[in-house]
């Protein structure tokens, strides 16, 4: 079973750049607590039920944080990449 993944885009308010990350590996419970987290402080939070290359089900939750959420940052976005057959073993 493949664990979920993470990918991070932000921009900087005192640079003209775009800042990424590389996909951060995680267990399935620390995603689904920070997505809990997020729809009490991100500006939007929505989740999508669809199928990765393979046809293999898949969750993908995308957290958008808005100016102010974090120091010197215009904004910054998180998507999650949560297996189905994860969700429900857990």
């Amino acid at each position: 079973m493949r664990p979920a993944t993470l990918y991070r885009l932000s921009r900087h308010s005192d640079a003209d750049r775009t800042g990424h990350w590389r996909p951060e590996r995680l267990t399935v419970h620390t995603a689904r607590v920070s997505i809990s987290g997020a729809r009490k402080t991100a500006d939007t939070v929505h989740v999508y039920e669809t199928t990765d290359r393979d046809g293999n089900s898949l969750h993908v939750a995308h957290v958008h944080f808005g100016p102010g959420h974090w120091d010197n940052g215009a904004f910054m976005t998180e998507i999650y990449e949560i297996p189905t057959t994860a969700l429900l073993d857990i």
